[in-house]
């Protein structure tokens, strides 16, 4: 007897009507008590069923009717995977290959009693939109003993290697390699190997191997994560750039601004939500924790975290030095623009007083000292008045410009 379970990941999905925790979900027996520590677990489970004579066709393939049971595993930032599982009379390698070819490169064309898979998805779990099926598939082949999986040095055999490769053409011994988790192959007649998208367990109890595909998942879940951060960062640059790089975002202080926030906004998911997955801290079960360290690398979550990190670093350096730039280039032009209004306000200030002397002497004089037959231009009479007048418009003026070319030497050499 062989068990499968395929797993489809979805994002852009909305949130099913309900859903348990995954502890309530599943029986993980003695691991139990590491998962109910985990701080900030948000992922669901809903039970959409056990449909019974499933027929399963491709546009290239079909396969036998099959008594599918279907569960949804979703969480709180719109990412979810379908869980499809049954199981086949006949374990051999070939017809076990066959189905895990078919649900994985084929599933774009996948159809579930002639409804493709997406749309019945929106229907069994009662959606309000369709989602959008991931990349990413991970299946389960789950035997009762380990009979055939091992070679004589206790390496994968042949057939095992062909159902991680999803193969039914027969490869040469030793020729593919895959990874073996050592601690889940320590146990006597107990069997685990997988790639990137197959794990193979033989002879393993029911708990381990639920919570070896909880693992699984939850990396699955993690690199979903980083997927859609890096996204999210690339999508917001691209749409931020324009054919006249002078008019782009790095001149825009309020665009720099709100690329930085959503920075570290992500910055922030990618620290709990993805590194917090993928190190493993509140799994520390040494059977879990091998088998957890091997995925990882398969999936080659250390790398995709790594350069994403790095990306969203160097980003926020860049942020930061355009934003300084911007910010010293505006403060440059306040200083320009207070200049400015300065000197203006002191050559206004050289002709308004003179001036407001001149009405103040004339305006208050009398017939007396102002005859009305003598011109107030007539310098022979008043020239001490219009030279105070004159000498005050050319002190204010020359102190005006004096302090004006003195702060503009000063801010060339502050900018320089």
């Amino acid at each position: 007897m062989a068990r499968i379970v395929h797993i489809f990941t979805f994002r852009a999905f909305p949130a099913p009507p309900a859903g348990v925790p995954l502890t309530e979900a599943y029986d993980y027996g003695r691991f139990t008590p590491h998962l109910v520590n985990r701080p900030g677990d948000g992922v669901r489970v809903t039970d959409l069923g056990k449909h019974a004579d499933v027929l399963v066709t491709t546009d290239r393939s079909t396969l036998a009717p099959l008594d599918i049971a279907a569960h949804l595993w979703w969480d709180d930032v719109s990412l979810a995977q379908l869980h499809l599982s049954y199981e086949l009379d006949d374990p051999s390698p070939h017809e076990v290959a066959n189905h895990l070819a078919v649900f994985c490169h084929e599933r774009t064309s996948l159809s579930l009693d002639g409804t493709p898979l997406v749309d019945w998805l929106v229907s069994s779990a009662d959606l309000d939109r369709a989602p959008t099926l991931d990349q990413d598939v991970l299946q389960f082949v789950e035997l009762d003993d380990a009979a055939g999986l091992v070679t004589d040095t206790d390496e994968p055999s042949n057939d095992a290697i062909a159902m991680i490769y999803r193969t039914v053409e027969r490869l040469p011994d030793g020729g593919v390699p895959v990874r073996v988790p050592a601690a889940l192959n320590s146990l006597a007649d107990a069997f685990a190997a997988h790639g990137r998208g197959v794990v193979v367990l033989g002879g393993q109890s029911e708990a381990t191997a639920a919570t070896v595909r909880l693992t699984a998942c939850e990396l699955l879940f993690a690199v979903g994560r980083a997927r859609h951060a890096r996204a999210k960062i690339e999508n917001l640059l691209q749409g931020s750039r324009t054919p006249d790089e002078a008019a782009g975002i790095w001149d825009d202080a309020e665009r720099l601004s709100e690329v930085a926030r959503e920075v570290r906004r992500q910055r922030t998911i990618m620290a709990l939500d993805v590194q917090g997955y993928s190190d493993g801290l509140f799994m520390p079960e040494l059977v879990i924790d091998s088998f957890r360290t091997s995925f990882a690398e398969a999936l080659r979550l250390n790398e995709l975290t790594d350069s994403t990190v790095g990306l969203m670093d160097a980003l926020s350096d860049v942020l930061g030095s355009s934003l300084a730039d911007i910010q010293v280039r505006a403060a440059k032009l306040a200083d320009t623009r207070e200049r400015r209004w300065q000197l203006g306000v002191g050559m206004a200030s050289g002709i308004a007083i003179p001036i407001a002397l001149l009405l103040s002497y004339f305006g208050v004089s009398s017939e007396h000292t102002i005859p009305a037959d003598r011109s107030i231009y007539d310098l022979t009479v008043y020239g001490l008045v219009w030279a105070l007048a004159i000498t005050s418009a050319v002190a204010i003026a020359a102190m005006t410009l004096r302090q004006y070319f003195r702060t503009q030497n000063g801010d060339r050499t502050r900018w320089r």
